[in-house]
């Protein structure tokens, strides 16, 4: 098991003074990574592209100012940098924006909800506690059949 650590509050009070005297660093020292320094120079790279530069020459450009930068990794910043991230159909974030979710823990919201209606619909089970097969078949909860191991012998 993980150890929960704890400090003093005189020592966090201390690390805060610190913080707080520490003097500005230069910005021109700091590091960018491809996708920070792309955002940040994205007009230049339109326009070296909108006057006929292509990927591959404004690597090379890059390269000799110290900058080792990929193809794929320039393009992919580019894309993100414009907005135009790579979307998937069925993501969880188009998915989540698509249904509503209903306000947690009321009961006319948990109405009518998968836990209202059994998962296995191919059983029934009788008050002496056998299981009575009705011939449907086995759904699991992704509304998938769900097919015995074993064939019929």
């Amino acid at each position: 098991m993980p150890v929960v650590r704890s400090f003093r509050r005189c020592q966090w009070e201390a690390l805060g003074r610190r913080l707080d005297a520490l003097p500005e660093k230069v910005k021109d020292d700091q590091p960018l990574k491809v996708g920070e320094g792309v955002k940040s120079i994205r007009t230049q790279i339109s326009a070296a592209r909108e006057r006929g530069y292509t990927l591959n020459e404004l690597i090379e450009q890059a390269v000799q100012e110290g900058i080792d930068v990929t193809l794929n990794s320039l393009r992919y910043a580019m894309r993100q940098a414009e907005g135009k991230g790579r979307v998937r159909p069925g993501s969880r974030n188009t998915v989540r924006n698509q249904t509503t979710t209903p306000a947690r823990g009321s009961k006319s919201a948990r109405a009518g909800t998968a836990h209202d209606n059994p998962l296995r619909t191919g059983s029934e089970q009788k008050g002496n506690g056998d299981v009575k097969t009705v011939g449907q078949p086995v759904q699991g909860f992704l509304g998938f059949p769900i097919r015995p191991d074993t064939e019929d012998l």
